[in-house]
């Protein structure tokens, strides 16, 4: 004998605690979204790594995203105006001299040829693509929020005017709270 299954009667008071449920929930889950941003931890000072950087920033713009990129270490180089050595503290000149003054001087990661190899890209790049320092200024008009890690401008012995972009001198806390936040976060080293 079968019998056809009756819908079991709930109560208004048993729906109403249902609907509510529901919607603390979906209120929770909706928290933990990420937004429509995209974080960018620069690392190197490698000319390529620096270009792709800015090519996946310029492009996330493109996309209608907001990005954040921080610069840490070496990665600080990319945004440098110059090389600037007055007022300097000597450790802080030396490091100043080994890393390269600013964009113009970055290598590339690999084929670096003695400083021919960045001559090369730029070459093949010519009439093809936006150079890195065109790749900095779109960034800059789009929009891109820059940070610059606090404690790497002490140890490396950066001034906080030392950069081509308005910069947000922080620390990794504030990478963290962006970063944790994006749909997308990228680690360049």
């Amino acid at each position: 004998m079968t019998t056809a299954m009756q819908p079991c009667p709930v109560s208004e008071a048993v729906l109403e605690d249902r609907v509510s449920i529901l919607e603390s929930t979906l209120a929770e889950l909706q928290k933990r979204v990420p937004d429509n941003k995209v974080s960018i931890i620069v690392l190197s000072g490698d000319f390529d790594k620096a270009m792709a950087a800015f090519f996946m920033a310029n492009g996330a713009v493109g996309m209608g995203m907001e990005v954040t990129m921080f610069f840490t270490f070496w990665g600080c180089s990319v945004i440098k105006k110059e090389r600037r050595l007055k007022g300097k503290k000597f450790p802080h000149k030396l490091i100043n001299l080994m890393l390269p003054g600013s964009a113009k001087d970055l290598s590339p990661s690999k084929m670096s040829f003695a400083g021919l190899g960045r001559k090369m890209f730029n070459y093949m790049m010519k009439g093809q693509m936006a150079s890195l320092e065109e790749q900095i200024d779109i960034a800059v008009e789009a929009g891109v929020k820059f940070q610059v890690c606090s404690p790497s401008l002490g140890m490396m012995g950066f001034d906080e005017d030392e950069w081509v972009v308005p910069v947000d001198i922080c620390g990794v806390a504030a990478m963290y709270d962006v970063a944790l936040n994006a749909r997308t976060a990228y680690f360049i080293s």
